[in-house]
């Protein structure tokens, strides 16, 4: 999934290309936020927030289930996305097994949301765009130089 500085994985080309792509567009204006949890013992964390813990999980009619308290960052290129994902994994739970020294005892979820409206509205029927990319992994590592 993550692949390394020589080789990247699927997310780092996917976030790439994503801005690649929204570069592309000039006609649009974009938006775009990510998010990164650990589901870690039966309990979920914020990987981009030091600490956190046991964030309770919601559901409502208006936003569906979500993650309360979780953090979204706001981002602008794909090299913040990658730096985030570097500090999620930073703040991961690990335990050494009788196969590996550093295993990863958790799963982690990497969720990038992408909006986007027209520049120049002409009328009122083009709403804005929201698509949504998420990563489900349990890989310990993630190196991207």
């Amino acid at each position: 999934m993550n692949g390394s500085g020589a080789d990247p994985g699927i997310i780092p080309l996917a976030v790439r290309d994503i801005f690649d792509t929204a570069a592309e567009a000039a006609d649009r204006v974009f938006l775009i936020r990510v998010s990164y949890m650990e589901i870690y013992n039966e309990e979920i964390n914020d990987l981009l927030t030091l600490g956190s813990e046991k964030l309770p999980i919601h559901e409502s009619l208006e936003r569906g289930v979500y993650v309360s308290g979780l953090r979204e960052e706001i981002v602008n290129n794909a090299e913040q996305v990658l730096q985030l994902l570097e500090l999620g994994e930073a703040n991961r739970h690990f335990g050494e097994t009788n196969m590996n020294v550093r295993s990863s005892r958790s799963h982690t979820i990497f969720r990038m949301v992408i909006e986007s409206s027209a520049k120049h509205q002409t009328n009122s029927g083009d709403a804005i765009r929201v698509s949504i990319l998420v990563s489900a992994f349990d890989s310990p590592s993630y190196k991207i130089k």
